[in-house]
């Protein structure tokens, strides 16, 4: 755990020094705080890589990537995309066949680029958004699950773009990103109806279908076994809904109707995160049956990390403003608690941490 909060405390203190600015037209000339901004950067981009890239035998799918690895040069059957499939292959060709370490710090590598940039890009506060994503767990949870965690990143970067109406662009990028993990193919229709400008009446309506998820159980999951047949007789067919990330969306979604009309109604990028947050609510409570139903909803809360720092910014009333700053990082450090002690469980495993540098438990 140790080991974690460290890297929390190090990488935070360094995105306090970040300052977003804007590049002026045909203005070549790097500015003292741009240069601070790159070293800043690549700081926390080394830190992040290299505790993700170093890992050893940590998450529960780490084995199995190992197995993965074995079974893919022989031609055998694998759960794994035809995408990820070619890179292993790849690696393989150039580093040998026990490259496995090589193979997880490529993928650690691209994945946190885009963890990055998207929150860079996107954010209205880095300092604030780059807590929030830290204290979230969306970058520990990456050291568990490599491939869906690799498609998560895209997909948040690709958020710019269906913002920018770049629906080409967009599409181009997820349907590249499914060869790795076909669960991202998902944010093309939900990112695309989060962008709408929906009306009272029609969410209403959206959530009397979301509904028929409690009463048409077994057809939905016969729907998702065809899709991913390796889930079947597995703990992952259990389902479950997380207790405090339903806490968490009402939380967002409560904070997001108290200032609607100052910060989400007149806003297209919040008002993007807030439907998205709508989504994931009634994905969460109508859809608890489905298999590893958090990895859909990431897709959706991600949004969490740039809503939030915008919304609370445009609070007119300051005292407002500082009380829920406070009560939000509270509830985020709150979370992140909770998350380091179930990280211990075995579909997670991602404590204690280990590196192939230094054998041994570091914590």
């Amino acid at each position: 755990m140790g080991t974690y909060i460290v890297l929390i405390i190090m990488t935070v203190i360094i995105a306090a020094f970040v300052k977003k600015q804007e590049n002026g037209a045909g203005v070549c000339i790097l500015t003292r705080q741009q240069a601070c901004n790159y070293v800043c950067f690549l700081a926390i981009f080394l830190l992040l890589f290299g505790v993700s890239a170093c890992r050893y035998q940590v998450g529960n799918d780490y084995s199995r990537y190992e197995e993965f690895f074995h079974l893919i040069p022989l031609g055998e059957v694998v759960p794994t995309e035809f995408g990820f499939n070619a890179v292993v292959l790849a690696m393989q060709f150039l580093f040998g066949r026990d490259t496995k370490l090589s193979i997880f710090a490529l993928f650690a590598f691209v994945t946190v680029c885009f963890m990055m940039k998207a929150v860079y890009d996107q954010s209205e506060d880095f300092l604030f958004s780059f807590f929030l994503f830290m204290t979230l767990s969306y970058y520990f949870q990456s050291l568990n699950t490599v491939r869906y965690y690799l498609a998560w990143a895209v997909a948040v970067f690709s958020m710019k773009y269906m913002l920018k109406q770049q629906y080409a662009k967009f599409i181009l990028l997820i349907a590249v990103t499914a060869s790795i993990h076909k669960s991202v193919l998902l944010v093309i229709p939900v990112y695309f109806l989060a962008h709408l400008n929906w009306k009272r009446w029609q969410l209403i309506a959206l959530a009397v279908l979301a509904s028929s998820g409690l009463l048409l159980q077994d057809l939905y999951l016969k729907i998702i076994m065809k899709l991913y047949p390796s889930y079947e007789n597995t703990a992952y067919l259990d389902g479950g809904t997380s207790f405090i990330n339903i806490v968490r969306i009402i939380g967002v979604f409560l904070l997001s109707l108290l200032y609607y009309h100052i910060a989400v109604a007149d806003n297209k990028q919040n008002r993007f995160y807030f439907h998205l947050n709508i989504f994931a609510l009634l994905l969460y409570t109508c859809g608890s049956f489905i298999p590893e139903i958090s990895r859909i909803g990431y897709y959706m809360t991600a949004g969490h990390i740039f809503l939030l720092p915008s919304l609370l910014n445009r609070i007119p009333d300051e005292r407002q403003k500082k009380f829920w700053k406070a009560a939000v990082i509270g509830a985020a450090l709150l979370y992140f608690g909770i998350f380091l002690i179930k990280a211990q469980d075995l579909l997670v495993r991602i404590v204690p941490y280990h590196t192939w540098i230094f054998p041994g438990e570091i914590g």
